[in-house]
């Protein structure tokens, strides 16, 4: 005798269902701004992850008040004056490498 079939393999991978609403609010606005506005104006991120793709994962890791202050200091640190260095290292595709795990203030 078989038990029922398993859940589907949900397209998120093996994420839990979101379910604080601000959360929720700040991943939609960035999916919207990724999917909508983003293909208007082409690439313009100097870094990898871009800077939607960073503040996606920083909201979705570190909740949304340390995922907008993290955003927010990313994108005022997006300028063509950032040169490489220890702390952003060049990648061969040209962009500098700053993942949002690199920004965490040691508490």
């Amino acid at each position: 005798m078989k038990g029922p079939a398993g859940p589907a393999h949900s397209p998120t991978g093996d994420r839990e269902p979101e379910t604080s609403c601000v959360r929720l609010v700040f991943l939609g606005a960035i999916e919207l701004f990724q999917k909508r506005i983003s293909p208007i104006e082409g690439p313009r991120c100097g870094f990898s992850p871009s800077c939607s793709a960073f503040g996606h994962q920083a909201v979705r890791k570190h909740g949304p008040v340390r995922g907008v202050m993290m955003t927010a200091d990313r994108l005022m640190r997006d300028t063509i004056f950032l040169e490489p260095g220890p702390d952003n290292p060049l990648l061969p595709t040209g962009r500098l490498f700053d993942p949002p795990s690199g920004n965490l203030l040691n508490e």
